[in-house]
Order: structure tokens, then C-alpha cells, then sequence
């Protein structure tokens, strides 16, 4: 993956799993790994120039998701330390794509594959409610395809 200038990479966000996230079956409830994912795209974001404000008050635009494919590979737990990746995979015709990983933390440094997703989006406009094309500071980002 390339960045602007100036930027390093994006290594994802840390999140410790709280009481709030787990459910009756003593696990962490699948809409919760979709929040945790949806912090680490907006965190991705501004780590790359294009904080959420910014894009909701100023370009008047947001990310809208169309697909989530997602796999469930481990249960999450109380406690449990995450972290939570982003990659751009491609942008064409104003349609995006995002590979998304949570990885628990093991002993030894050791981290576990819990979950992963493939989500699709468009830039949505705010005034008009429809889609338009995705800003160029962006495709700049993504890998062709």
C-alpha cells in the first residue's frame, strides 16, 4: 500500500473488550465486532487526512456501507485486548472496498485471527442523498482495481 507524504502506516486501533459488549451467552455480540470495525475505519480516515467532522461539515459527504461479508472465527470475551485493522483493497467508479481483521492478543506477543470482513461503500452526499464519486485525496490511497 502507498501513503501521502509524510504518512505512516496504519497499524489499527486497540480495544479492551468491556462488560457492555458481551451478551447473555457470555461472549462478545457480533454487532459489536461491526462497531469495533467502524472505529477503525474512521480512525483509518483520519489518520490519512480525512477526519469525520471534516468530511460531514465541511465536504458534506460520509461513508455509507452497502455489503459486509464477515466471518466469525473465534468468540471474544470480557477482557479480552483486540486489535482492529483496515486496508483499502480498490476504488472504482465511486465504489470502494475495505479488508477489515480483529486479532486478540496472545502471550508472548502472540495474536489470534477472531474475525475478518470484506465491506463495500460508497461516499454518500449529505445535502443530496445520493451517491457520488469518491474524493481524489482518497483513490490516491487505494490500489487500483
Amino acid at each position: 500500500m502507498r501513503y501521502a507524504a509524510g504518512m505512516s502506516a496504519f497499524t489499527g486501533i486497540d480495544v479492551v473488550v468491556q462488560s457492555s459488549h458481551v451478551d447473555m451467552f457470555g461472549h462478545v455480540n457480533h454487532t459489536c465486532y461491526l462497531e469495533f470495525m467502524e472505529w477503525c475505519r474512521f480512525s483509518w480516515a483520519a489518520h490519512h487526512g480525512f477526519p469525520l467532522p471534516e468530511m460531514i461539515e465541511k465536504r458534506r459527504i460520509a461513508p455509507a456501507i452497502l455489503r459486509v461479508q464477515i466471518q466469525f472465527r473465534k468468540e471474544c470475551r470480557h477482557g479480552d485486548r483486540l486489535r482492529v485493522t483496515a486496508e483499502p483493497l480498490s476504488a472504482r467508479r465511486g465504489i470502494g472496498r475495505i479488508k477489515q481483521e480483529i486479532w486478540r492478543a496472545g502471550g508472548e506477543g502472540a495474536e489470534e485471527l477472531v474475525s475478518d470482513a470484506e465491506l463495500t461503500f460508497v461516499m454518500l452526499n449529505l445535502d443530496t442523498r445520493t451517491a457520488e464519486g469518491l474524493p481524489a485525496e482518497f483513490l490516491a490511497l487505494v490500489p487500483a482495481g
